[in-house]
């Protein structure tokens, strides 16, 4: 009878405990690196978790064990802790992989040149009209540019004239 009080003790006890530091004891006891998803069951199985609660806590312990700097990923979601690897241990680990980036398609430095020849090819030809040209296509349709931009820097005329006695008698009537 008083080995199972202690056990309902160790359950409350460890009910009480957060969810990364059982995973950091588990590490600590087993001093051998976990697959996340092992470690989330050793941990599920000490707290005595359904596997309704394992997927309500999965995504919460895995962001506590990435933020915990007593952690270290090693790869491949295997986990470990950060004291059983020196740090230039862990900066080999991490320089193994490189992230490349893929070339861009349909670009290349030919398209450049290509480029800088139309520019040029262009600006070796005579433009087929010059400013004040009488043969310009559109030369009416200038002059009525120029009268609208007129038009809108004087304004309308307004030749309506306002009585302003008027309006003040209106005014006394409110």
């Amino acid at each position: 009878m008083a080995e199972s009080l202690r056990v309902d003790r160790d359950r409350e006890a460890l009910l009480e405990i957060p969810l990364v530091d059982i995973a950091y004891q588990i590490l600590l006891q087993g001093k051998e690196p976990y697959y996340y998803r092992d470690l989330m069951a050793k941990v599920a199985e000490l707290r005595g978790l359904t596997q309704e609660e394992i997927n309500m806590v999965i995504a919460r312990l895995y962001t506590d064990i990435n933020i915990d700097v007593r952690f270290v990923c090693i790869g491949d979601n295997v986990w470990g802790l950060r004291s059983w690897y020196p740090l230039d241990k862990a900066a080999e680990r991490g320089a193994g992989k490189r992230f490349v980036r893929k070339e861009v398609l349909g670009f290349d430095d030919e398209d450049d040149e290509e480029i800088v020849e139309i520019d040029e090819e262009l600006l070796d030809e005579e433009p087929p009209y010059t400013f004040g040209d009488d043969d310009a296509p559109f030369a009416d349709e200038e002059d009525e540019i120029d009268a609208e931009a007129d038009f809108i820097e004087e304004g309308p005329e307004v030749e309506e004239e306002v009585d302003v006695e008027d309006d003040a008698e209106d005014e006394d009537v409110f």
